[in-house]
């Protein structure tokens, strides 16, 4: 029943693709396959995330554990709620993992019977556990044994929206809904518990079911209240019995005798939660031989017992370090380990600093030498590199973990020295890279937003680039992920123009080329928060149009549509940046004429450029696009004509035509052939009194 949790594959970079119109139609599913709703901006994919048109290598993320995504039935919104449905299938873990044979029951059984009698009768169910406990494993076989047929559709639930609320829920016949409510940002309305209860009748009426997760500390207050007889306290399953099914499951039945040795006794009096039985499991299976079996036991303690030896070293003894300063040490090694040496002794001094000791220059040098720290804190140097023992793998993480849970009173102590590590000009880049990865690390292990956040908005300068690359990596992490793609959300509409400009750079790098559409929602939001003509922003949309061009065609045709004309207000700044960011390249600017022909888009893009001629803030950068498209297209004898039809109708109404004088002059005094056409074409087609006259 274990909540499973591998690691997501790294993004990378595909080739671009070339431009292309879009119909604003959405293409059909198969008939053999179950239905599901694509709304318009979506991308059809096939089962394992890749675009049903694109090429086998095209690469994908994929939907892992609690925190997954993939590239199903994305939509791209600006200004509304909406709720992602990510296809539950036989490639997820937890589906897996729900099998008849493999699946292994919570402590208490009687808790999921009832779990399963509260979901048939009132369509919807809330499991409130810890994370890791198995929650979503149980949720995935309720709905499996809920739904008729008996391989059902199956969703996990990812929304976007200002407040929890039900009135984006899905509502489709014989499906199967997760919806994952932990770690909520906002307290949702009061009557969110009784509008959960009348969506899940609905859903029931329609043979389809929700299972909300949840956990303990957020499940509380009127609204779970309201909900209270649909809810049910999980437990974690026994852990010994859900190793033994995952042993047998990976193929190891052989290893199933070890579990009755000595060395994991101790483990089955604890009896660890449902993600640390598996955790266990691929310790076991991976080891060399049952000679090992201590080895992978230490390892998955954590290491306690060596931390525990490492950090119990005595007071200082004929000049060796004191007892903080080792502590110190063995922390600063572990953070930088593989690092310089230099770097951990100037980051293990600035904990000393932070921590009210004084390490000037009298201090340090009656202080115990660097050689004689490192190797109180055992950190071997192999050259000018410093690492923690090499034998225990994953041994710096571990200390990394230990720190912060046995320490929870110095967090915010600890975030601000580690961020500020990273962010020291004077520790090389890449040993501040890997030290930022180990903090990554730490917070997706211990779901600590804190610390996310200030890695994210700590680093500035030359070294954002790396805030970036972190961010870029949480945002695809299988358990993480849900938050920091929430998080990039609510940055997009902040005032903080550092943190609109860090959403930039995340969804217009190699995690918004995977996942286009949920980068465009972002990129769409960030464009209110820039200024017209923003290069960067710029950049970011014509590297998405490239990878998924359809996409951006619809979404911003949309955009337009619902907030183009809209007056003043951060919604139309929305849209008509995202519009001037997308022709402000040839890729965005090829795919807006080659759908310039239908008459609502074409609508919709004479308006936007219109608009933007109108407003002080966005004139200069309108200016300068037309100028660019002018030395685009004033020679080009197969798209010349239609541009200046286009631009032809922008300046029709006589209010814009001022704008031309700087456009229609040269530096010679002489008149721009192209802009007399144009002007001349608006004149002679579109000028109301010439119509009269004519008439």
């Amino acid at each position: 029943m274990g909540d499973r949790n591998t690691e997501s594959p790294g993004a990378s970079v595909p080739d671009p693709r070339p431009a292309q119109s879009w119909s604003g139609e959405v293409p059909a599913l198969p008939a053999a396959r179950p239905t599901v709703k694509f709304p318009v901006g979506a991308t059809r994919t096939e089962p394992s995330g890749r675009r049903a048109d694109a090429p086998p290598t095209a690469p994908s993320f994929h939907h892992h554990g609690e925190r997954g995504v993939q590239a199903y039935n994305y939509s791209v919104h600006l200004n509304r709620d909406y709720v992602h449905q990510l296809p539950i299938d036989a490639g997820d873990p937890a589906y897996r993992a729900s099998e008849d044979g493999r699946f292994v029951g919570p402590r208490e059984p009687n808790r999921l019977l009832a779990a399963a009698k509260i979901l048939e009768e009132r369509g919807v169910a809330v499991l409130c556990a810890p994370s890791g406990s198995g929650r979503r494993t149980a949720a995935v076989r309720l709905l499996r044994r809920a739904v008729a047929p008996r391989e059902p559709s199956l969703f996990d639930l990812e929304p976007e929206w200002s407040k929890p609320g039900t009135h984006c829920l899905p509502l489709q016949p014989a499906a199967g809904f997760v919806l994952d409510l932990s770690d909520l940002p906002d307290e949702p309305p009061v009557r969110f518990g009784q509008d959960l209860a009348r969506h899940g009748a609905k859903l029931r009426d329609q043979g389809s079911f929700l299972v909300v997760l949840a956990t303990p500390g957020d499940w509380q207050g009127p609204w779970a209240d309201a909900i209270s007889e649909s809810t049910v306290r999980l437990e974690s399953p026994n852990a010994r019995p859900l190793v033994e099914a995952e042993l047998v499951a990976r193929g190891h039945r052989d290893r199933v005798a070890w579990l009755g040795d000595e060395e994991l006794a101790g483990i089955w009096i604890t009896d660890p939660p449902a993600r640390e039985a598996c955790r266990l499991a691929g310790l076991l299976v991976s080891a060399a031989g049952r000679e090992h079996l201590k080895a992978a036991v230490e390892r998955f303690g954590d290491w306690h017992l060596a931390v525990e030896k490492l950090l119990d070293k005595s007071g200082a003894v004929n000049g060796g370090p004191s007892l903080l300063s080792t502590r110190v040490t063995v922390w600063a090694g572990a953070l930088l380990d593989g690092g310089r040496c230099g770097s951990v002794i100037r980051a293990s001094d600035a904990l000393l600093a932070s921590l009210g000791q004084d390490r000037g220059p009298a201090d340090v040098l009656t202080d115990a030498t660097s050689s004689s720290r490192l190797s109180t804190a055992e950190i071997v140097p192999v050259g000018d590199r410093a690492h923690h023992d090499r034998a225990r793998q994953g041994l710096p993480a571990a200390i990394l973990r230990h720190l912060w849970d046995e320490f929870p009173t110095q967090h915010g102590l600890l975030t601000k020295w580690a961020v500020g590590v990273v962010s020291d000009r004077s520790i090389p880049e890449d040993d501040a890279r890997s030290a930022s990865e180990a903090l990554l690390s730490l917070a997706v292990r211990r779901h600590d937003r804190n610390l996310l956040d200030a890695l994210a908005t700590g680093l500035a300068g030359p070294r954002r680039i790396l805030a970036v690359e972190a961010l870029t990596k949480a945002a695809a992490d299988a358990e993480l992920g849900r938050y920091v793609r929430g998080r990039l959300l609510h940055w997009a509409e902040s005032s903080s123009p550092e943190k609109v400009a860090l959403v930039i750079d995340v969804c217009g790098g190699p995690w918004g080329l995977e996942q286009p559409a949920l980068a465009l929602t972002r990129l769409g939001k960030a464009a209110g928060g820039t200024e017209f003509g923003d290069t960067t922003l710029a950049d970011a949309f014509q590297r998405i149009v490239q990878r998924a061009p359809e996409t951006v065609g619809k979404a911003v045709v949309q955009w337009l549509e619902k907030h183009g004309s809209e007056e003043g207000g951060k919604p139309q700044r929305q849209a008509l940046g995202a519009f001037l960011a997308l022709v402000s390249g040839d890729a965005g600017t090829d795919l807006v004429l080659a759908s310039a022909h239908i008459p609502r888009h074409r609508e919709h893009f004479v308006h936007a450029w219109q608009t933007l001629l109108s407003l002080d803030g966005a004139v200069e950068a309108a200016i300068g696009q037309l100028t660019r498209w002018q030395e685009r297209f004033e020679h080009d004898a197969d798209q010349e004509e239609e541009v200046i039809a286009l631009l032809a109708e922008v300046f029709a109404p006589p209010r814009f035509r001022p704008r031309l004088d700087r456009l229609m002059v040269t530096g010679e005094a002489s008149v721009r052939p192209f802009w007399r056409d144009i002007i001349g074409r608006a004149v002679q087609h579109y000028d109301p009194a010439r119509k009269v006259s004519e008439a």
